[in-house]
């Protein structure tokens, strides 16, 4: 009889709980910090005229401090900012933080609002809030990026498996490999077909055996973690796997398929007792769409503004790098399949052909010396500013396409085409040019099945970092 494994999810919880606690303390000693140096400052500057109102004895303000405390730990709690830090994306985590902000902010007006008695001074309430949240944002930051120096290390490595063969198991691994700083070691993977013949080997990783001998697998592997990723498998048969992987003391993690992925929103219903489920149209409410055109008009015409000068510069020194227009024009298809010119800086000799598949390597030949440096910050894409101002364009949404990808295009990935191309984008942020087609496709389809005002500013914040740093940009 297969003795079962230890049970490393008791473990990984323990040691979680234990960082956890060293977080809470952290943000308790910030925020006293915060607190009681605002008061400091406030203090000082009453003294010293700057501001005329004297501040309230310090005796209020230790009282609030008792109220106040408990509920930024609650505001950050319901906001995930707790969650398990080396996994989590900075896209979670900043998403995360600036909903805190937002909550927190109200919450603290309104408890000021419920216990007038303490008379707490606006100035420390309204400063109060968004440095504590620079704080949970720094602090988390660099503890996710220790956990992550610790994974590659070897340190605290999960070691997994994946159930399945097909293309939502390939999918997954090449999401779990992609992806380092995760802390996962894929060992390989388990056909989920009892009697099929063997494959030694599958996309350069090891297939372990059937899905009957998991127990010794799990075993001889050291195994950790098991992902699931055959969505043919019948309900009985995964809730035999999900028995035996608890009776192995390991985690069992079921594997989404594109679908699954690209309708995550969806409303529950009813048809005579029986639910059903209606997936949610991907259109944004008219008052949302509306204010998301304001931010692209409003974040638009401040960006021109801002670099009306650089954009000037960057022209004259394409002209003078090489022979040629500074603007490159090209058709592009947007919103419902409408084709539009779309306006960048030339970045590539005018022998290049002008719908030839955009360059993959720093050394393409086609690529100019200045070309080379505008591509590396995306510097190249400031004239699709113009793109947003006229309405072909939005600042966030999915990438711009040209014709003749568009033209073999599926049913189902035309769906891309029910919102504008954005100037930046989910594939911007956290895949850009590093990644095939077919997975920034699906940041597309998540982006356009999740959009809303927060999610765009959430990514036009995360897009600043990207381009600073050239991540996957060539």
């Amino acid at each position: 009889m297969i003795k079962p494994a230890p049970n490393f999810a008791e473990k990984s919880d323990a040691v979680a709980l234990r960082l956890t606690l060293l977080i809470v303390i952290g943000d308790a000693l910030a925020f006293a910090v915060i607190w009681f140096g605002l008061y400091c400052l406030r203090d000082w500057l009453s003294t010293n005229a700057v501001l005329h109102n004297p501040i309230n004895p310090i005796r209020s303000y230790l009282i609030a401090f008792c109220v106040y405390l408990p509920f930024w730990f609650l505001v950050a709690w319901f906001h995930e900012l707790y969650a398990h830090q080396g996994r989590l994306t900075s896209l979670n985590q900043l998403s995360n933080i600036v909903k805190a902000f937002i909550g927190g902010l109200a919450g603290s007006l309104a408890i000021a609002y419920l216990f007038k008695q303490w008379d707490i001074g606006r100035f420390i309430l309204l400063l109060a809030a968004p440095l504590l949240c620079l704080w949970f944002y720094f602090s988390r930051t660099a503890f996710r990026h220790w956990k992550q120096r610790q994974f590659r290390r070897g340190i605290g490595i999960t070691n997994v498996l994946v159930i399945g063969v097909g293309r939502t198991a390939r999918r997954a691994v090449r999401r779990i490999t992609s992806h380092p700083g995760g802390g996962y070691h894929f060992c390989g993977f388990v056909d989920h077909h009892k009697r099929r013949k063997l494959s030694p080997t599958l996309m350069g990783s090891p297939v372990l055996g059937h899905v009957q001998d998991l127990p010794e697998i799990v075993q001889q592997n050291k195994i950790h973690e098991v992902f699931l990723a055959a969505p043919m498998l019948t309900q009985e048969a995964i809730l035999n796997l999900v028995t035996e992987c608890e009776h192995l003391g390991v985690q069992f993690k079921i594997v989404g398929n594109l679908f699954e992925v690209i309708s995550s929103q969806v409303q529950i219903d009813k048809i005579d007792e029986i639910p059903v489920i209606q997936l949610r149209n991907a259109a944004l409410p008219p008052l949302q769409a509306a204010f998301k055109r304001l931010l692209d008009i409003t974040v638009a015409g401040c960006l021109l503004g801002l670099f009306a000068v650089p954009m000037l510069i960057i022209a004259v020194l394409i002209r003078i790098d090489s022979p040629g227009p500074a603007i490159f024009r090209q058709e592009r298809i947007g919103l419902f399949g409408r084709p539009f010119r779309m306006y960048k800086f030339r970045t590539m000799t005018t022998s290049s052909l002008p719908y030839a598949m955009a360059p993959s390597d720093a050394k393409d030949p086609r690529v100019t010396r200045v070309g080379f440096w505008l591509r590396r910050f995306s510097l190249d894409e400031f004239p699709q500013l113009l793109n947003v101002l006229q309405g072909d364009m939005s600042m966030v949404g999915p990438r711009p396409e040209m014709p003749f990808l568009v033209s073999k295009y599926t049913l189902w990935e035309r769906r891309r085409l029910d919102v504008k191309p954005g100037l930046t984008g989910l594939w911007q942020i956290v895949g850009r040019k590093n990644l095939p087609l077919s997975l920034n496709m699906e940041y597309d389809f998540y982006y356009i099945k999740n959009q809303s005002l927060l999610f765009d500013i959430i990514i036009l914040i995360k897009t600043v970092p990207a381009v600073i740093f050239g991540k996957g940009a060539f």
